[in-house]
């Protein structure tokens, strides 16, 4: 089964803001241009995207049945959402970082949960049908990688996830159940 992920395209907010679960809109143009650069792709494959709007809209854009999937949604960062990560400061970050995968930012979401949430999702995938395009966000890009690889829940967390751009895996019917 082909297996494409997307990052929603850039949200609109300042830099350096804590936002995995705002919902928030995207930048300017960037829902047209991802949409353009998308399309084609988009082309035969079930849709399925995250609530957010950011992904939501860029789904919409791509085709008339999409699927919309909780399981997609970026982790849950609690009381630090919608503040700058300077304001929230260094040490519990650090501390948060430390601890990771099984500590979560206060009255949010442990990195594990989100990879079990994860895991559902790629679980519940009909690995008969046809291609799977998925709008989510870099979080569950990074633990879906690493779970089809069978690698730990951190390995892909210092790599960079463009937004919008495609990333498209093979997944054999053992990874997906």
């Amino acid at each position: 089964m082909r297996l494409i992920l997307v990052r929603h395209p850039k949200p609109l907010c300042e830099p350096g803001l804590c936002y995995g679960r705002l919902d928030l809109e995207c930048v300017g143009d960037a829902l047209d241009t991802a949409a353009l650069r998308l399309g084609g792709l988009a082309e035969g494959c079930r849709i399925v995207t995250s609530p957010a709007r950011r992904a939501r809209d860029l789904a919409a854009m791509l085709g008339p049945d999409v699927t919309v999937d909780g399981r997609l949604q970026e982790l849950d960062f609690g009381d630090w959402e919608g503040r700058r990560w300077q304001d929230i400061g260094r040490e519990p970050v650090e501390a948060w970082q430390r601890a990771l995968p099984d500590a979560a930012p206060p009255g949010g979401e442990t990195l594990s949960a989100m990879a079990a949430r994860c895991a559902a999702w790629l679980a519940s995938l009909d690995r008969h049908g046809p291609p799977v395009l998925a709008i989510t966000h870099a979080g569950p890009i990074r633990v879906i990688r690493a779970l089809l690889g069978g690698e730990p829940l951190l390995t892909y967390f210092r790599v960079s996830i463009p937004f919008a751009e495609p990333l498209a895996i093979e997944v054999s019917s053992r990874e997906t159940g």
